[in-house]
């Protein structure tokens, strides 16, 4: 059973600790906006280890976007793996922003179309998941980096969301009639989504595959708000 970690934007299934959407190397992107900020990768990396080294897991899986950069492999992302493998074994689900990642030796890389670990669907949700990862009962997918405005404050979240059967079924006829699809926060607090004023990233939010505006929405605390449509009243 996946199970989201206590204020931090991370979950763990079985042996594994899953995070998503890292962008490392972004620092050179903000500092070609006038923004001087290098410590960003060095802090991910040591949010990793102690996420690791807390939950005692030897499996790392890292739903897509590792790096920011759409060519070649930033030092950021070689340091990080360099130094997070000395703790757990890293898989990659490839995310829009990981091309030639498989170069990399001390890194697992899967495809776009995602993986099931553990009876676990896991893909990044920039292109469609393979028939087996909608065949499973529970799905992990990133690349929303969905926030929401709590106490006036914005801040990470999870969402969980229904299917929705008209739409779904033609596509995958043999999905899972009892799934439930898991917006995973992004791991780089840097990053966020209003989800209330946004129709979903990828081809399945795109094609209303899942009902977004009914999604259960979770705090980083394990608190649930409520349903994504209410928000605004709610809050």
């Amino acid at each position: 059973m996946v199970r989201f970690l206590y204020e931090v934007e991370a979950a763990v299934h079985k042996d594994a600790v899953l995070i998503c959407d890292l962008h490392l190397g972004m620092e050179s992107a903000l500092f070609e906006s006038g923004i001087r900020s290098s410590e960003i990768s060095e802090r991910l990396t040591k949010k990793t280890i102690d996420l690791l080294k807390e939950t005692k897991k030897k499996k790392l899986i890292i739903v897509g976007d590792l790096k920011e950069r759409l060519v070649g492999i930033p030092t950021q992302v070689r340091e990080y793996i360099e130094e997070v493998s000395a703790y757990a074994d890293i898989t990659l689900v490839k995310g829009n922003h990981d091309g030639g990642l498989e170069k990399i030796p001390e890194l697992e890389v899967i495809g776009p179309e995602g993986f099931v670990y553990q009876k676990l669907g896991i893909f990044h949700g920039h292109a469609w998941p393979s028939e087996e990862v909608l065949a499973c009962k529970n799905v992990m997918m990133g690349h929303n980096h969905p926030q929401i405005k709590f106490a006036g404050v914005w801040t990470p979240a999870w969402a969980e969301l229904k299917a929705e059967k008209k739409n779904i079924e033609n596509k995958y006829p043999d999905y899972n009639k009892r799934i439930k699809l898991i917006l995973m926060p992004s791991f780089n607090p840097l990053l966020g989504t209003d989800l209330s004023k946004n129709i979903g990233l990828g081809p399945v939010l795109r094609n209303k595959l899942f009902k977004l505006n009914t999604a259960i929405i979770y705090s980083l605390s394990g608190t649930k708000i409520g349903k994504l449509s209410e928000m605004e009243r709610r809050l």
